[in-house]
């Protein structure tokens, strides 16, 4: 098994995919498979306060296992809306 990811490279490949998940929101919603109802504000809501954390957190730290848990959360949320990834 390989060294753990530095939290620099987490910070880059978070992004990346925070991008993503709010990508498939806009698809979702201008797709007409939903509307930009309250849910859908708030799992956006969501994604730019955790972004805004990502980004305000320190290369040198650690990275946070709240950070994953909320990853997971997000991705949960995603699905329970039938938001597709791809």
């Amino acid at each position: 098994m390989g060294q753990p990811a530095s939290t620099s490279e987490m910070k880059r490949a978070a992004t990346l995919q925070l991008f993503r998940f709010k990508q498939a929101i806009i698809r979702h919603v201008d797709d007409g498979k939903d509307t930009m109802n309250p849910r859908i504000k708030n799992l956006l809501q969501d994604i730019e306060r955790l972004q805004d954390r990502i980004d305000a957190l320190d290369p040198t730290s650690s990275w946070p296992d709240e950070f994953t848990a909320e990853f997971r959360h997000l991705y949960q949320t995603m699905h329970r809306l039938r938001i597709s990834l791809s």
